[in-house]
């Protein structure tokens, strides 16, 4: 793993308080769930809109916090009006920085600096896709 900087570990604390401000104004109230595709899916409150705030004081978000399809449908429920997926994603931001992102996303940058596209292959000749 490549040794992270000072800088990169001064945003990424700064942006894990920024989710923190976003998840703390939650009171628990549950209305995200009924609307958060995830959690109809998977049915364990850790990967509910309502669970991410549990789990960023827990600190074991590694994987689950990049399970949001970031639809906002949570957002959307929210009597508070409270922006769940701004938290997540600066969550995201901060483990990416901190060297924790998925490899499948890594990969796909590799490939998208490497070959210029996600899969990995080269350009594709237009001509060659039509037969006539």
């Amino acid at each position: 793993m490549a040794k992270i900087s000072k800088a990169a570990r001064i945003e990424a604390g700064n942006l894990m308080e920024e989710a923190a401000e976003v998840f703390d104004s939650c009171v628990q109230c549950g209305m995200c769930k009924a609307r958060c595709g995830v959690f109809r899916v998977l049915r364990e409150e850790q990967y509910s809109p309502r669970g991410h705030g549990d789990l960023l004081s827990a600190k074991v978000q590694d994987k689950i916090i990049f399970e949001c399809n970031m639809c906002r449908a949570c957002s959307v429920s929210c009597p508070l009006n409270i922006w769940v997926c701004d938290g997540v994603l600066k969550c995201r931001q901060a483990m990416v920085l901190m060297g924790k992102g998925l490899k499948g996303n890594e990969e796909m940058v590799a490939n998208i600096r490497k070959t210029g596209s996600p899969f990995g292959k080269g350009k594709i000749d237009r001509d060659k896709l039509y037969c006539c």
